[in-house]
């Protein structure tokens, strides 16, 4: 049987040579390892960054579709309360054409005043509601 060696023990047992060839190897096996660190690095980087970079880009997406919400809602409000103005103001403009009307003037003014035209006779009758207080 062969027996195992460990590491620690493999390096007891020899020595390292001093020349040109094995020192340019060293520094070829050196430079690949740092070459292979730099593209670790590199790899880390590019996987990194844009990640970073893509989940800026949504938390940007999140908060200008929240404040594209708020400002519907209150654009929407805004359209409610448009219409509500404009039909206030669309029965102003009717009132101000019936007052601007002779006959729609002397009948508010004989039902408001119970004045009477010429010839008629004005009856008051009592409301309902009076009926059921006596």
């Amino acid at each position: 049987m062969t027996r195992r060696h460990s590491s620690k023990d493999e390096q007891k047992n020899y020595t390292k040579l001093d020349n040109d060839y094995v020192r340019n190897t060293d520094k070829a096996i050196n430079r690949k390892v740092q070459s292979r660190k730099r593209k670790m690095r590199r790899i880390v980087f590019f996987a990194i960054a844009p990640v970073v970079i893509i989940a800026f880009l949504l938390n940007i997406l999140a908060h200008q579709s929240e404040t594209l919400a708020t400002k519907e809602k209150k654009k929407e409000e805004a359209n409610q309360h448009l219409m509500k103005v404009k039909e206030e103001q669309d029965s102003l403009n009717l009132k101000i054409k019936q007052l601007e009307d002779d006959e729609y003037i002397a009948k508010l003014l004989r039902k408001e005043y119970f004045l009477s035209e010429e010839g008629e006779i004005i009856f008051i009758m009592p409301d309902k509601e009076d009926k059921k207080d006596d």
